[in-house]
């Protein structure tokens, strides 16, 4: 995962033509004023790579496995007690992300 990432173009899935794609979460436009000037700039808030083709389980994996890598210990917290914060947490990220697929029709 990178952060703060400038891209060319205002999309979710920037294919890459190499076998994998971008997914760009969290897309913005931003004024940035660099040596050649102030202008209008695309910000990926988390950008993530992820084998071609692109479908949303991939995505939700990469993305949980990125942020989340003790999945299995917040996951075992919340089969014991669904009220667990961390647990909680991790469950409204993962809908989160879920949403955002839905929203950008990633299959």
């Amino acid at each position: 995962m990178q952060n703060n990432v400038q891209i060319p173009e205002n999309k979710f899935i920037e294919d890459l033509g190499t076998g994998f794609s971008y997914i760009n979460f969290d897309r913005s436009t931003q004024e940035i004023t660099d040596e050649s000037g102030a202008r209008s700039a695309i910000i990926a808030g988390s950008q993530y790579r992820v084998e071609n083709p692109v479908t949303k389980n991939k995505v939700i994996g990469i993305v949980i496995e990125d942020n989340y890598p003790n999945v299995n210990d917040i996951l075992r917290k919340g089969v014991l007690n669904n009220a667990d914060p961390d647990f909680v947490s991790f469950n409204a990220f993962v809908i989160n992300v879920q949403t955002e697929c839905d929203n950008e029709s990633v299959l």
